[in-house]
């Protein structure tokens, strides 16, 4: 089955602030910023800033089950968020996805979104701004999502994580060898000094 993203998910742009974000200790509510995902795409949930926004309609707040898809710059992602995360906007940056069909799993359409084809369409249409491209919402709602069933999507995202640990695992290892290696030359060497 293939559908349209905005047959499947209520498409919201993040919060627009006037000014810069200026982070508040004792601010009501945290905000999601393009600086809170490492290379790998993880959101550092304790690394939020804070704000206070007055009245602030709900169509604004991340919930879990939400997916994050950063819309501006050169490396757009789908992120689904997957822990509880209450008192949270997004910027300005993301298009915040909430689901409303039973026919699709978050962490899958996110999967989706990441991948070459979807990249593709979103790249090809994406508007060149002066400062960073931006993909526009009309290109994004139009963007064509293939479902297969909920068994096929839990096994595409179970087999997607084993891969994501595979490449945590396979840096780490690297790393630990980089430093033996480093170790054992400048053993070497200092036996001479």
């Amino acid at each position: 089955m293939q559908q349209k993203i905005k047959d499947i998910a209520d498409i919201q742009l993040g919060y627009q602030f006037r000014k810069k974000i200026e982070p508040e200790r004792d601010g009501t509510l945290q905000v999601i910023q393009i600086r809170d995902f490492d290379e790998n795409q993880n959101l550092n949930q304790e690394g939020l800033c804070r704000v206070t926004i007055g009245q602030l309609p709900d169509k604004y707040l991340v919930h879990k089950n939400d997916i994050l898809f950063l819309a501006r710059g050169h490396r757009n992602f789908a992120v689904p968020v997957i822990n509880s995360i209450e008192g949270t906007i997004a910027s300005s940056h993301f298009f915040i996805l909430k689901i409303k069909s039973e026919n699709i799993i978050p962490e899958y359409l996110a999967w989706f979104i990441n991948q070459s084809p979807a990249q593709g369409y979103l790249h090809n249409l994406a508007r060149r701004g002066t400062h960073m491209p931006i993909i526009p919402k009309l290109v994004f709602e139009d963007l064509r999502i293939y479902i297969p069933d909920i068994k096929t999507q839990k096994k595409i995202i179970k087999l997607n994580s084993l891969i994501d640990k595979e490449r945590t695992l396979l840096n780490n290892l690297r790393e630990k060898r980089t430093l033996l290696i480093r170790s054992l030359c400048l053993k070497a060497v200092m036996k001479y000094i």
